[in-house]
């Protein structure tokens, strides 16, 4: 059973221990909007899901989502990784889609639809190209539900009823680099215990700290537990209880937790005494949770340095036997920054991210699984200083990555690179370019330098060697110009063949059939590609610029794969021939303005049928088809080692 057990609205109960009877732990998320539920609080409902899977032991956090009231065929996969990658850092690692609408033929099309949620199912345009964006999620899921989270601190919430803990809130007393888990009574009173110090559950999680809710009132069961835990050597941080919940005892029920808190928390007084040694343990009430494990010698699970100001990231972190799993997301998006409550209130024109990452873990290797291709690549450039292994990463717009660590470190290792003397390892405040311009790949056939830049470079490596070289400037960007042959399905209004000229939005077609077009259209292009002077080995990429909203591309009758996020960016080298290359770009929009193309013709000469009437005649168009520039770019190889 997987009920949403746990609320995520106010009902009189303790969430937690509802959602502990479940076999699949399940909550839900809303998709980003500046209309509907726009704030976190009222749309991410993940967090108190994940932790009573960590908490009850249970392998998975389900979630049904991305739910909306509002759009109707409005978002495209683009729209929607952000959300994705935000619940994978809640805990998620399996997604309820709302909604998949059973629609028969008969119904039309786009079909018969409910009213809320974010439309998927074989009706929507982009059903035929939706695979490589689901595989996207079932990488994500896949490894994000194997081990165990790892949090330093569990939070018990009290047992006051309604009690919730729905969204990921790092408390600023803890601070980002640090996790936790929320907890309640009954995890405390029948599950928790100590070992070396640390508090345990039998299936395995663990935390360094304790930490207990703002309030004078606690369980006398609950503080009769803690002190056994403390006694057997917890820590635990909060404020010195003076009664008890309920009635049940009382008055003696007062009376006991005032003995047992006197013996506990001693003559702390939460400001000029802060800390109460307990048996083997420790008491601290007056100290924030970042200072009391700071003081443990446990400095935060991720930390990282940017090259630029205002970055915003977000993690979580799960082990398994044999590897850590790291998952590093960048928040800041296509659509801006946000303020407190999460509105957009200044909009950036790319916001890439070079950082540089530092892992609590010490001896090992890292590795990026790309959870958009499956690609895995063993990282060449990073270092290791205080027992902390620190990675370089460059994340584009609603970027991710899966850092890995497995293997035994390796001490031929890069850990310095520099062009033109400027730092590009560690990070310095260069801020990256649309197309990571340097790169360092560590193969069997050993290092080697790929930049899609002239310069003169310098790499050092862990054993105090260092190599020089010098890149002259060479011819590495061609645009793709002149005309287009566009093909688009009739049966949706548009022409069967028309030629574009140059590369416009459908919505700028003085065409009204491809103007309000909806579906997918074939762009074919035959160019030549000449041979490049260059000294030594060399890649071709080919850069397909703006594209609303995703693409199947092939060259050469070799498939490139779907592009659903950029920058839409694809490895051409063992595609691309000299002289004349076929390139089929398939573009896919939304239903938006084939519907209200429609507002325009009387009933029987519409194209769609549905049962949903938002729409109107003079709505505004969305943007769409292929808008380029399409570029072929080319890097330069260098043997490094």
């Amino acid at each position: 059973i997987h009920p949403e057990s746990g609320g995520p609205h106010a009902a009189p109960i303790d969430g937690l221990k509802c959602l502990g009877r479940n076999d699949f732990m399940m909550g839900e998320f809303w998709a980003r909007s500046n209309t509907h539920r726009y704030n976190e609080e009222h749309r991410l409902f993940i967090k108190q899901s994940a932790s009573a899977a960590h908490i009850y032991g249970k392998r998975f956090v389900a979630g049904e989502g991305p739910t909306s009231i509002g759009p109707q065929w409005e978002r495209s996969p683009k729209d929607l990784k952000s959300v994705f990658d935000r619940n994978f850092c809640e805990g998620i690692n399996r997604f309820y889609w709302h909604g998949f609408t059973s629609s028969p033929k008969e119904f039309g099309l786009p079909g018969n639809e409910y009213f809320a949620g974010t439309h998927f199912n074989p009706n929507v345009t982009w059903w035929n190209q939706s695979k490589s964006f689901v595989d996207y999620l079932a990488r994500g899921s896949y490894l994000l539900s194997h081990g165990l989270f790892n949090a330093d601190v569990v939070i018990y919430y009290g047992d006051d009823v309604p009690v919730f803990a729905n969204r990921k809130k790092i408390p600023e007393e803890l601070g980002f680099g640090y996790d936790y888990d929320d907890c309640n009574a009954e995890v405390i009173l029948t599950r928790m215990d100590v070992k070396n110090g640390k508090l345990v559950l039998p299936d395995g999680m663990s935390y360094h700290l304790l930490r207990l809710p703002e309030r004078k009132a606690i369980s006398l069961n609950v503080l009769k537990k803690i002190e056994q835990l403390v006694k057997n050597g917890a820590t635990v941080v909060g404020p010195k209880p003076i009664t008890s919940t309920g009635l049940e005892g009382y008055p003696g029920s007062n009376k006991l937790v005032q003995e047992i808190a006197d013996k506990l928390w001693g003559d702390c007084d939460g400001s000029t005494i802060t800390d109460h040694s307990y048996g083997k343990g420790l008491v601290v009430w007056g100290k924030s949770m970042r200072q009391v494990l700071a003081n443990k010698g446990i400095k935060p699970d991720f930390t990282f340095k940017s090259s630029q100001d205002s970055t915003q990231l977000d993690y979580i972190h799960r082990s398994v036997e044999g590897a850590e799993i790291y998952y590093v997301v960048n928040r800041l998006s296509r659509h801006g920054i946000h303020d407190t409550k999460y509105r957009y209130i200044t909009d950036l024109p790319d916001r890439f991210e070079r950082i540089d990452c530092s892992f609590r873990i010490g001896g090992k290797v890292p590795e990026l699984w790309d959870p958009m291709n499956g690609n895995i690549e063993k990282v060449a450039v990073y270092k290791e200083e205080n027992g902390r292994i620190i990675v370089p990463l460059d994340l584009e717009p609603e970027g991710s990555q899966f850092v890995i660590f497995r293997n035994d470190i390796d001490d031929s290792r890069i850990v310095s690179l520099k062009k033109d003397d400027k730092s590009i390892f560690p990070v310095s405040n260069s801020v990256p370019e649309l197309f990571s311009s340097i790169k360092i790949i560590n193969d069997s056939s050993g290092y080697k330098l790929e930049t899609f830049e002239s310069g003169s470079y310098e790499i050092k490596f862990s054993n105090d060697k260092s190599k020089s070289i010098k890149i002259d400037n060479w011819e590495n960007k061609n645009v793709i110009s002149g005309e287009w042959d566009v093909s688009f399905d009739p049966e949706w209004g548009a022409p069967e063949e028309e030629v574009f000229e140059k590369l416009i939005s459908w919505t700028e077609s003085k065409v009204e059939g491809i103007k309000y077009y909806s579906g997918t259209a074939e762009y074919v292009k035959t160019f030549v590609f000449q041979e490049v002077s260059s000294v030594g080995e060399m890649k071709f990429y080919i850069d397909l610029g703006n594209i609303q909203e995703l693409a199947d591309v092939q060259l050469n009758g070799k498939a490139l794969g779907v592009f659903w996020m950029p920058p839409f960016i694809a490895d051409i080298t063992d595609v691309i021939k000299i002289g004349e290359n076929e390139l089929s770009i398939k573009v896919t929009n939304l239903w938006p303005n084939r519907l209200i193309g429609d507002q325009s013709l009387s009933e029987n000469k519409r194209f769609t049928k549905t049962n949903i009437h938002k729409f109107k005649k003079d709505d505004p168009l969305r943007i769409s088809g292929l808008l380029g520039p399409v570029k072929i770019v080319s890097s330069k190889i260098i043997k490094i080692k």
